[in-house]
């Protein structure tokens, strides 16, 4: 039996997927099999953190998966979740497509059968922050770069007032 997927899911698979650079990618990878980001990149005009952007995106979105051999990251098309594109895609295109059994709860209430993107992460980031209570920027001797900027102000008042 194959899975099916919520119209949510494949939408949230597709918007990632409307991005031409990463339609792009995709193809790249599945023709290949597998390829590492150094191998991607002169196949395009964009720099590396562009490309390692894209790369993250479809990674999070469950499109492409990757494995770590030592140094190198080699991505590979996530089989599983293209397949229920497909699925889809065909149905449409011979006009099988079934009628989902259940009427879907919202996207924010569902739980996805493709993985979403680690909002979690940026929550627990966030938290980290707010916990640290905010230190002052120091340059490369130690000092305290803000109280100088105040005092050097401060300086430069005084100056204008003696005058």
């Amino acid at each position: 039996m194959a899975l099916r997927a919520s119209d949510n899911e494949i939408s949230r698979v597709l918007s990632v997927m409307s991005e031409p650079t990463r339609i792009r990618i995709i193809r790249l990878i599945s023709g290949s099999g597998e390829l590492r980001s150094c191998d991607l990149l002169p196949e395009f005009e964009i720099t590396q953190p562009t490309l390692s952007h894209h790369l993250n995106v479809l990674l999070e979105n469950g499109i492409l998966t990757s494995r770590k051999a030592g140094r190198c990251v080699y991505f590979s098309v996530n089989r599983g979740t293209m397949s229920l594109v497909a699925e889809l895609m065909a149905g449409i295109a011979s006009g099988n497509v079934s009628k989902p059994a259940v009427k879907e709860a919202p996207a924010s209430s569902v739980v996805p059968a493709v993985p979403a993107p680690e909002a979690g992460k940026a929550a627990k980031e966030d938290e980290k922050v707010k916990d640290k209570p905010e230190k002052s920027k120091k340059d490369k001797k130690g000092k305290d770069k803000d109280k100088d900027k105040k005092k050097k102000k401060k300086d430069k008042k005084d100056k204008k007032k003696k005058k």
